[in-house]
């Protein structure tokens, strides 16, 4: 079954559940054309899944491929909304089939979701300067879906800026409530800006709650020349302490 969700003028919310049937692939292309000749407006998909769905049958298969490479080529924008590990390659794969810009969200990020697939720019996430530390401290926080637009556009002018006239710095960098998850091309970018930019930095503050996220970080700044230490949320007052030392 796919629950669709028409509620909204600019966009149109999908969750697929169970067993997805040809008729439900069927049914949607249907219900999206309908939509498309009765508003004579393209909308952009959100999906929600709780679950991952699977196909019934061949046909389910066929038809669910044949709906993507149609609409796949009118619709603008394809938000992922959940938190199975394979959504987070999804949108790399989709992006390199369909003209669509498709982007993944964890599941207590819907609202965001919408927000991003209602927007006319791709720009769902962003690096926060924070102010009130010395000058040789880069504080950000990070906001949304952080892409490579982000590094190459806002990280990486920031460092070279400050790069100017200090020969080392120091990084302190929160990921809270308002963080949602690095795309695929952003990953890349930070393993190549970590490591173009290891030497430059003298220590690295993580405040952020997401446990998995500050194992990883440990494990890879075993190797990093510089000192770093991970504090909790509730904890962001110890970190920028400990960061001006």
């Amino acid at each position: 079954m796919i629950e669709i969700d028409q509620s909204e003028p600019d966009i149109v919310v999908l969750r697929p559940q169970g067993a997805l049937s040809e008729d439900d692939f069927k049914s949607l292309a249907e219900t999206i054309d309908g939509r498309i000749n009765a508003t004579d407006k393209v909308p952009n998909f959100v999906i929600q899944v709780d679950k991952l769905p699977h196909w019934d049958s061949l046909g389910a298969l066929t038809k669910h491929f044949h709906f993507v490479r149609q609409h796949g080529k009118i619709i603008g924008k394809v938000a992922l909304v959940g938190n199975s590990p394979l959504l987070s390659v999804a949108p790399e794969v989709a992006n390199k089939l369909v003209e669509a810009t498709v982007r993944r969200f964890p599941a207590d990020k819907f609202e965001e979701a919408k927000a991003w697939a209602r927007s006319a720019e791709d720009h769902p996430g962003r690096f926060e300067v924070m102010d009130g530390l010395p000058g040789d401290v880069l504080a950000l926080r990070v906001v949304g879906v952080i892409t490579r637009q982000d590094y190459d556009e806002t990280l990486a002018p920031l460092v070279e800026e400050k790069l100017k006239t200090h020969d080392k710095l120091k990084c302190l960098i929160v990921l809270d409530d308002e963080y949602a998850t690095y795309a695929g091309d952003a990953a890349w970018s930070d393993t190549k800006f970590g490591i173009s930019h290891a030497r430059d930095f003298t220590h690295i503050a993580l405040v952020t709650d997401i446990g998995w996220i500050t194992n990883a970080a440990k494990l890879f700044m075993m190797l990093a020349p510089y000192k770093f230490k991970a504090f909790a949320v509730s904890d962001l007052e110890e970190a920028k302490s400990w960061i001006k030392r």
